[in-house]
């Protein structure tokens, strides 16, 4: 009995083996790479900390001068909570076919501006209007790319 078992082990242990060699790999990006990825996004989610805990946004983005841009009401939650305060965002694409694709997160500060939509600003899918600017500043950019198998 402990042959056989001991066998049937094995055997599924290979066959695992093998399963795992056709899985996507992990791998870092370098920050530039990043900057190119974010830049061909259009969405992202912005994340913050308020008072209930951290709270995450869909949002449209655009790259601009090292940083990411959001426009969003000057009403708004993220308006009135995220000025002068550390942030997150994340980027990503997915392919869940072949279960590969990207992500990117930036930390930084956010800085609100109410102003005129800058040249640089994303245009926002949702009606209304938006008359607050979020730069993002980053202070730490990092993301990993699920590749398929080599």
């Amino acid at each position: 009995m402990t042959t056989m078992h001991s066998q049937g082990h094995s055997q599924g242990h290979a066959q695992g083996h093998s399963q795992a060699q056709d899985r996507p790999v992990l791998v870092d990006l370098d920050e530039a790479t990043c900057w190119e990825l974010m830049a061909t996004a259009g969405i992202g989610r912005l994340v913050w900390v308020d008072a209930d805990g951290p709270v995450a946004v869909p949002v449209n983005i655009a790259v601009s001068d090292g940083a990411v841009v959001v426009r969003t009401a000057a009403y708004s939650a993220m308006a009135r909570e995220v000025d002068d305060s550390r942030v997150a965002l994340e980027v990503d694409d997915l392919d869940h076919e072949t279960r590969t694709g990207w992500s990117v997160l930036v930390r930084g500060v956010a800085r609100v501006l109410f102003e005129p939509a800058p040249e640089d600003a994303p245009t926002a899918w949702p009606t209304g209007s938006k008359s607050a600017t979020v730069r993002v500043r980053p202070t730490k950019v990092t993301g990993r790319r699920l590749a398929p198998p080599r």
